[in-house]
């Protein structure tokens, strides 16, 4: 293989990362709310995202 052919895999590898299903990252489905359906993300240090605690309250 070429380098351009590992790094042309590499990148459509990660491209669809996030569309990836829960049983291949392992990961939480979101539930509710307007990313609804896809994998929940992590933060850096590598714990999953949590939904924010004021999640369907009006704003003051």
């Amino acid at each position: 293989m070429k380098k351009t052919d590992i790094f042309s895999l590499a990148s459509e590898i990660l491209s669809h990362e996030t569309n990836a299903s829960p049983s291949q990252t392992h990961g939480p489905v979101v539930k509710t709310g307007p990313t609804a359906g896809q994998n929940r993300s992590r933060r850096n240090n590598g714990q999953w995202r949590k939904k924010r605690s004021d999640a369907g309250q009006k704003r003051s």
